[in-house]
């Protein structure tokens, strides 16, 4: 085939049934209107939905979305892009359209709003964002607490995963009772659970940390949209003192290829690269000790790295860059673009790890 039979253009209303009859056919997942809206028609912070898409013969074959964050760069409040989503249909693979819809989004966006991209490819797609212009910035860690090793052991080829889930079981059942008997540190701190997501509560909670380096911009309107992905089931943690909120936890919890997940998708106060201490830890052991006996029934927990190393760890979390998950684990990388030309924005450079300040809440998937 030859390139100029494909045309690559914005994406348009009519677009729809094709984009998500694409969806499902390169995920293998069923998504629908009310998804997504939530993720692209009705995002709050571009006026238009981010996506280029590649149309041969009036069919949809590829698409290339865009997740809109606007972000706190030092305190300054800028937009930003997360490539998210992107697929080519099976048959029209290796005809250069990933590239050629990646090189349009970046000539769409060169005016410089929003002033970057960022995202989280996997050590397979890494190498393409390299080439089209991305920087690493460093590879990302996670926590896991395995409670079903099955799970975990699912994305090993067989007899490897029957092995591993045996192996494991013991060592993991182990590993989580013990950390289940630490209930000195919160029994100490009040946690109430609420079934919806009190935005103004986590935006008060925000405030503080909007100087520090790069994340979300947290406010209401951050809140009261981004945990309103109908594909998860949210709930938050409080810990009060008194009648004042202290600090907080949002959990999201899906099924993904058949593991039923639950994920600390946002943390506040967010310690600076896992370390934390005093009140605050105290505070964090509590809210996610209570998050871990709440969600027993699912397969895996995960939490962000950035939570401090004694809490993830004395409540049974285990770091995927470390053995025994390393050995299984697939390197997450967090790279990032300019579109401006420039690696400085707002004084800060986008390219130093200790720059950045995320949870999973700044990821397009949970």
């Amino acid at each position: 085939m030859r390139q100029s039979e494909y045309t690559i253009r914005p994406y348009e209303a009519s677009d729809f049934d094709g984009f998500l009859d694409l969806y499902a056919q390169v995920f293998d997942t069923d998504r629908d209107r009310e998804w997504f809206d939530w993720k692209y028609g009705d995002n709050p912070y571009v006026d238009h939905v981010p996506i280029l898409v590649a149309e041969r013969d009036g069919d949809l074959v590829g698409a290339r979305p865009f997740f809109a964050l606007d972000v706190s760069v030092g305190g300054e409040r800028r937009l930003a892009l997360q490539p998210a989503d992107a697929m080519v249909h099976p048959d029209h693979r290796r005809q250069g359209l990933f590239t050629r819809m990646t090189e349009a989004a970046i000539e769409t966006y060169g005016d410089g709003e929003p002033s970057f991209f960022f995202n989280f490819p996997n050590h397979r797609s890494t190498p393409g964002n390299l080439k089209l212009g991305w920087k690493r910035v460093t590879d990302r860690s996670t926590y896991y607490r395995v409670q079903d090793p099955s799970a975990l052991a699912s994305g090993l080829s067989a007899p490897w995963s029957t092995v591993a889930a045996l192996a494991l079981r013991p060592v993991v059942g182990c590993h989580n009772w013990l950390s289940d008997r630490r209930t000195e540190t919160a029994d100490r701190v009040t946690v109430e659970r609420r079934e919806t997501v009190p935005s103004a509560t986590l935006a008060s909670l925000a405030v503080p940390e909007d100087r520090n380096g790069i994340r979300a911009w947290r406010d209401a309107q951050f809140y009261d949209w981004r945990f309103g992905n109908p594909a998860w089931t949210y709930d938050t943690y409080v810990a009060v003192d008194g009648s004042d909120a202290v600090a907080a936890m949002v959990t999201g919890t899906g099924v993904s290829a058949g593991i039923v997940q639950t994920k600390i998708v946002d943390v506040l106060p967010l310690p600076d690269d896992g370390v934390g201490g005093g009140r605050t830890a105290d505070c964090l052991d509590a809210l996610l000790a209570r998050a871990v006996r709440d969600n027993a029934e699912s397969d895996v927990l995960i939490a962000p790295a950035t939570l401090p190393r004694s809490v993830a760890v004395g409540r049974g979390f285990r770091r995927d860059d470390r053995p025994p998950l390393s050995r299984v684990a697939n390197p997450t990388t967090h790279v990032v673009r300019s579109l401006t030309g420039e690696w400085r924005v707002d004084g800060l450079d986008v390219t130093d790890p200790a720059n950045w300040r995320l949870t999973f809440a700044e990821k397009d998937s949970n």
